[in-house]
């Protein structure tokens, strides 16, 4: 009891400790919000939200006890300060942003606005993850959050056509009585865009599917359409019989099998149409009857973010033996699924030796093609891998088949789990494979029975197989147990995972996802509760300690013999509990048959004890007061005695079916009850047993795990979660993050496993699988610390300048099915991450604030931020006013162009983002465009750093930017660095060491431009006005090309050659002239001065008077 408290103290305390990281496996009881785009409430009871063109509003709502809105809740949340969080996250990405606090008290909700461009500024087609997003709020020490997912409805190719005719609902009713069966295909990406095809009977003609964007959660939401005519459009003759076989939705095409032909769409990427476009894959001699026969398989793997050695394979296979004048019964292409290659090329002597292609799959990781074959001859099963060489499978395998015994009969199927490199073949047993089908093991043995499809979630790693007899069997990823979810008695139906991990189920007529669901993906909402996977027999203990023991499954030796397996355990009973209906619970860790002894016990199980099983007291068993002995009666049976004369102390009818348990000695089941004081047992060690056996009251006790009455004792229920995954990375609040490994370079990993309860068995807890383990490099340390809990450290690099990816697959394969988090699925790309950018650090920090309004002061009065005048272009070695190059910067197709009078002048300039506009509004420049230093915004750029004339030393200071830090460039990371308008006065400087010296003569031949060292880089600019460098890293350091733009403009320069000289040499002349004049003024004595003056003063007038007389 004290190690016990002092257990619970450490956990506690470990929990404070790891508060702040990511927890998984933690539990939750209830969704605690609703939310919106709309502000109104859905009946959904998980959050799924839409980006459009427009800003992401979103309105939550908490919901109180009763699963309502609270008006009283939202403003006691409010007035405490207290509002929601909501975390956007994918593989790659995670951002928080804040609900704003309800101003109002009457408000029933808390409302967000983001801006698209705060998400992502991308608006092309593609294939896109769709987010996860989680709200949480924290009120003192409880922690209310729900998932939801948000999806980008303008950049989800299949989104963007139109399939066809929209079916009315009265059309679709209509329809529902002839469906034979459903198929299902999701988007890769993201797994709430699906499509659902409806396979008719024979009698109904057309192809009908329907389209959904959340999950199937609603029937409503469901849009059907009709593709029978552009189907028709393709055919040449034969109209008849037309229904969906198959379909599959890859990255960025549409593959339908009809029962008249496969048919593939167009790149859904790029939309020439409004409607969709189909076109036929022929296949020589394969008609109707092979076509209805035929099926698709298709390794789902996401390509957002794709690579250039990232492309999507589909396979189709008919069910039939090839001829000896055909090809192949099988057939695989990859995009865009023009050309069909056979999968078996090579030649058999006669037909009955050709083997039948069940499936093939291609092994992206390991670029590998995987066959299942099956001899129909022989009965024999086998698993073949081949390399793949130049797109074809080469006839060599890779390593020697894998052999299935004889009992796996009905092969059906194959499939990798998604984003993972477990690999599962089902039929009448199920396998899995976790090297790419080099061995297998067994999951699950079905005998007469046979799973005939498989379902899928890569956020919770469940994998679920319909067994055509109703039940539901589930496993996770990389575990080797199984439970049982349940039965379904629908004629037509199949299962679907969306997004989150939620299973539906999906029948012509409605879609279930469940009613109560937690907060997360659960396997159990459309099951209700979970089935017992007892069985009606006897059960005798055999204790080993008082923390382990054997539990005895009893046969009746008469019970007929081709259904004793009913009353055996079996694998489905592997890693569960075992709870008995008065107290008690144990822990299966392994499941064992006997063939011979001991008689009556065909099978038993290994057991950890958790809760000790409770004991017959005696007032259920008077015959608990008595002394025992115990005879060997000359048979198989054993003899119970009671010593006891005491008329109340007898055997009861009751007591048959109870184990007698002995301390240090073997157990006994009650078979018969021959008198009042005997009885007849089993032994569940009879070679134990020599000689007649007697024991005291008090020494000897009795269990009750019998079925008397015909109510059974004991249940076996899956086990509850019992492991805590930790990690102080917030990355991993995805399950399935991608991480890039650039060259030279590699990616920790550090975990902390905790159990839930201590463990008799302190071992290693977890596995770990690489995908393709020649491609990187993984180191794994692990150790336990005092309270059991293990810590794992991963290191994890890549091995060769080689690109490509691989699955890492983290599996705690103790944990209970019951566990939301069992396997953790990281890829790992060597290759550039899109998040992985060199950046330029200006030597001084203007705020956003002033650059927008251009003015920025510093301690001199000097404004260093240069606004261009518009249709600005830089100078020209030819002049300022003769610009040569292309590129215009705050660009205005309205203004005129300066510096243009030049036949030079006017034959350069090209605008870029203003093309073919007439205004600078129309150029559509966004805030981003505008600040970016890259030329291809050039159009855009309106401001740039300003310099005083000379720029000395100027250093060019590079970091590279990964997901979350960022380094300093530094060799190997060498560079070059051009002007992109072609001007030349200007220089760089740097360090030369001697493996700078020796990498810089290597290079510089190869790439004919100079080379520099990026540490220490100095640069010296002699000329005028706007300068824009690019610097790029030199290629073979990294998978990444990695470059970056910079501007400057020197301002206040000296008047440029030969203007200065020009001045000087004038002003020279002038005053050596004016020297030279005054020189001979003096020597001729001539006096310049005096004479002007005279002149300015003027003559004096002379007067004379006459006087005339009369």
């Amino acid at each position: 009891m004290e190690s016990s408290l002092i257990y619970v103290m450490l956990l506690l305390l470990n929990i404070f400790e790891f508060s702040s990281g990511i927890i998984h496996n933690t539990g939750k009881e209830r969704a605690y919000f609703s939310c919106s785009g709309d502000g109104i409430l859905t009946g959904l009871h998980t959050i799924k939200l839409f980006l459009t063109t427009d800003n992401l509003k979103v309105y939550c709502f908490f919901r109180n006890e009763n699963e309502s809105p609270s008006r009283e809740i939202l403003g006691l949340f409010t007035s405490g300060g207290l509002a929601p969080n909501m975390i956007i996250m994918n593989s790659t990405y995670y951002g928080g942003y804040n609900f704003k606090l309800s101003p109002f008290s009457n408000r029933l909700e808390w409302i967000i606005d983001i801006p698209r461009e705060n998400i992502t500024v991308n608006t092309d087609i593609a294939a896109v993850e769709q987010w996860l997003i989680k709200i949480t709020m924290h009120e003192g020490l409880n922690i209310y959050d729900t998932e939801g997912t948000l999806l980008d409805l303008v950049r989800e190719p299949i989104l963007q056509w139109n399939l066809g005719r929209i079916l009315t609902e009265m059309e679709v009713k209509n329809l529902q009585l002839d469906v034979e069966d459903i198929k299902v295909a999701k988007s890769p990406c993201a797994n709430d865009v699906a499509l659902i095809g409806l396979s008719m009977k024979p009698s109904s003609n057309g192809v009908f599917i329907g389209k959904t964007i959340s999950g199937f959660w609603t029937y409503e939401e469901c849009i059907w359409y009709d593709l029978t005519e552009i189907i028709y459009a393709e055919l040449n003759d034969e109209h008849q019989g037309l229904t969906v076989i198959d379909l599959v939705l890859t990255n960025h095409f549409l593959v339908i099998l009809t029962s008249l032909g496969l048919y593939v769409s167009s790149d859904l990427r790029y939309p020439t149409t409004s409607q969709i476009k189909l076109s036929r894959a022929e296949f020589c001699g394969f008609e109707r009857v092979d076509y209805i026969k035929g099926n698709l398989w298709y390794n789902e793997k996401c390509f957002a973010n794709r690579e250039t050695f990232e492309v999507d394979y589909v396979t189709i296979t008919f069910n039939r033996n090839r001829t000896l004048s055909e090809s192949s019964s099988c057939f695989f292409s990859k995009e865009p699924f023009i050309q069909w290659l056979p999968c078996l090329y090579s030649t058999y002597k006669n037909e009955r030796s050709i083997p039948h292609v069940i499936t093939f799959l291609i092994d992206q990781e390991t670029d590998s093609g995987i066959y299942l074959l099956h001899m129909k001859d022989t009965k024999q099963t086998f698993v073949s891998v081949s390399m793949l060489k130049d797109g074809k499978p080469s006839p060599r395998p890779k390593f020697p088949s894998f052999q299935f015994p004889s009992t796996f009969i009905l092969p059906l199927g194959m499939v990798f789990h998604p984003r993972s490199h477990f690999l599962y073949i089902y039929g009448n047993q199920i396998w899995v494979s976790m090297d790419g089908g080099n061995t297998f093991e067994m999951i699950c043995n079905l005998f007469s029975h046979h799973a005939r499809k498989s379902s899928h979630s890569f956020y919770t790693s469940d994998i679920v197989f319909m067994v055509e007899d109703g039940r539901i069997l589930m496993t996770k990823a990389g575990l080797l147990n199984y439970g049982e979810l349940g039965v379904f008695k629908d004629k037509v139906y199949t299962l679907y995972y969306d997004h989150l991990g939620y299973i539906h189920k999906l029948t012509p007529q409605t879609f279930d996802a469940g009613s109560e669901l937690l907060g997360h993906g659960s396997s159990s909402s459309i099951f209700g509760r979970r089935p017992d996977l007892g069985f009606e027999t006897a059960l005798v203990p055999q204790f080993i300690s008082s923390q382990e023991m054997y539990l005895f499954a009893y046969v009746p030796l008469s019970f007929p013999v081709k259904i004793r397996w009913q009353k055996r355990f079996k694998r489905v009973h592997l890693k569960k509990t075992i709870e008995l209906s008065t107290t008690g619970v144990s822990y299966i860790r392994n499941v064992y048959m006997h063939t011979t002894k001991p008689t009556g016990f065909e099978s038993s199980i290994h057991a950890e004890i958790i809760e000790p099983f409770g004991i017959e007291d005696s007032k259920e068993s008077p015959c608990l007061l008595s002394d025992l002995e115990i005879k060997y009666s000359g048979n198989i049976s054993y003899t119970l005695n009671l010593q006891s004369n005491d008329p109340q102390i007898l055997f009861k009818p009751t007591d048959l079916e109870k184990s007698v348990v002995i301390p240090g000695h073997s157990s006994f089941l009650i078979i018969e009850i021959k008198g009042q004081r005997t009885a007849s047992a089993l032994a569940t060690m009879p070679q134990s047993i020599n000689s007649t056996l007697k024991f005291t009251t008090g020494s000897w006790f009795l269990y009750n795990f019998g079925t008397v009455g015909g109510r059974r004792a004991w249940t076996i229920s899956l086990r509850p979660c019992n492991y805590w995954i930790h990690s102080d990375a917030l990355d991993f609040m995805s399950l399935n993050l991608v991480k890039y490994i650039d060259v030279g370079n590699k990616v920790d990993f550090q975990f902390k496993i905790i159990p839930k309860a201590m463990t008799t068995f302190p071992i290693p807890p977890v596995t770990i699988l690489v995908g393709n383990p020649a491609l990187v490099e993984v180191k794994a340390e692990g150790v336990f610390d005092l309270t059991q809990n293990y810590h794992l450290n991963i290191h994890v690099a890549g091995k060769f300048f080689q690109k490509g990816s691989t699955s890492l697959a983290l599996t705690t394969w103790e944990s209970a099915l019951s566990c939301f988090a069992v396997t953790l699925l990281p890829t790992i790309k060597s290759s550039c991450s899109y998040l992985r950018t060199m950046h330029h650090s200006p030597g001084r920090h203007v705020p956003i604030e002033d650059w927008i309004s251009g003015v920025h002061m510093d301690s001199q009065g000097f404004n260093m931020i240069k606004t261009l005048p518009i249709n600005y272009r830089p100078p020209s070695n030819m002049g300022i006013s003769i610009p040569l190059t292309d590129n215009f910067y705050h660009a205005d197709p309205s203004k005129p162009i300066p510096r243009n009078q030049f036949h030079k002048s006017k034959e350069t300039g090209k605008y870029k983002q203003c093309a073919n506009v007439t205004s600078r509004a129309m150029c559509n420049c966004s805030e981003h465009q505008k600040f970016s230093h890259a030329v291809a915004y050039s159009d855009c750029k309106e401001k740039v750093h300003r310099f005083k004339f000379p720029v000395t030393q100027y250093p060019v200071v590079l970091e590279i930017f990964n997901e979350r830090d960022k380094v300093s460039a530094e060799p190997p990371y060498l560079v070059t660095m051009t002007e992109v308008n072609m001007r030349k006065n200007w220089q760089l400087i740097h360090h030369e060491p001697e493996n700078v010296k020796k990498m810089k003569n290597y290079l510089e031949p190869l790439l004919k431009t100079p080379v520099y060292n990026p540490l220490g880089l100095n640069l010296t600019i002699k000329g005028s006005e706007l300068f824009h460098f690019k610097v790029s890293v030199v290629p073979g350091v990294s998978f990444c090309d990695l470059n970056e733009e910079f501007q400057i403009y020197v301002d206040e320069v000296p008047l440029p050659f030969p203007g200065h000289a020009l001045i000087a040499v004038a002003t020279s002349v002038v005053l050596g002239g004016l020297i030279f004049v005054a020189f001979v003024f003096q020597l001729r004595n001539i006096h310049p001065l005096r004479t002007l003056k005279g002149f300015m003063k003027g003559n004096p007038a002379l007067t004379s008077t006459t006087t005339v007389n009369s």
